[in-house]
């Protein structure tokens, strides 16, 4: 909260709400593929006719430079395309082109017409990796559709280059706690002292992330970790 403004203030500033998705970011796309995103199921009909599925999106994984996951987008294509089993391609019955008042339409226009990214050289829309490894500046902007429909959406500012293979990299799993307290206990039986103790500790994944834990390592009185479990100490 921002302490500069009146309780009321910051009452009211804590009702308001975000839109949970990056902004102002360098990032990569990767993972492109054409499915149904959950989170806009609640807004989109969804529904599998004659003419394809209803609520098609073209969606991707938003990855750092660093290979840091940011988010994952979803741009819709409009009625009547079918996606592939796999995701990676689409069709349509009646033709070949995406409507420009589709979001994904709108994605294409800006890459193409505003940043002048030679996209048709890397194939064609209906297939999704067309777009892995391609990065940009992304904004957050507000439309408004044909119907007056308002609503905000992520789109590329700059083109900032290329990424070959470009992949989200998993988060460290967790390390259990019986697994940390074990380590610690073995490390306190077998130092020579607690400075010894505490520069081994605090090497241990897990640790350093316990504010708990820390504290208890770093105290050397008799509550301390080291004197607790450290024989004859």
């Amino acid at each position: 909260m921002n302490e500069e403004l009146s309780v009321e203030e910051q009452r009211k500033a804590a009702w308001e709400l975000e839109s949970g998705l990056p902004n102002d970011v360098d990032a990569y796309m990767a993972n492109c593929r054409f499915g149904l995103k959950d989170e806009y199921m609640a807004s989109i009909q969804v529904a599998d006719t004659d003419e394809g599925t209803t609520g098609l999106m073209f969606i991707f994984d938003m990855v750092s430079a660093e290979g840091e996951l940011l988010g994952s987008q979803g741009y819709s294509v409009g009625k009547g395309w079918t996606p592939s089993e796999d995701g990676s391609e689409m069709t349509h019955a009646k033709r070949h082109n995406v409507i420009n008042s589709t979001r994904y339409g709108v994605l294409q226009k800006r890459v193409i017409e505003d940043l002048k990214v030679d996209m048709p050289s890397r194939g064609l829309p209906s297939s999704a990796k067309v777009w892995d490894g391609m990065g940009f500046h992304w904004m957050l902007e507000d439309y408004e559709t044909f119907t007056g429909k308002k609503g905000q959406s992520l789109l590329p500012t700059e083109f900032v280059g290329e990424k070959k293979d470009i992949a989200a990299v998993a988060p460290a799993a967790p390390v259990a706690a019986s697994e940390v307290m074990d380590k610690l206990v073995a490390l306190a039986v077998g130092a020579t002292g607690p400075k010894a103790f505490q520069l081994s500790a605090m090497k241990v994944a897990g640790v350093s992330d316990n504010d708990e834990l820390m504290a208890q390592i770093l105290d050397e009185g008799p509550e301390g970790f080291y004197q607790k479990n450290h024989p004859g100490a």
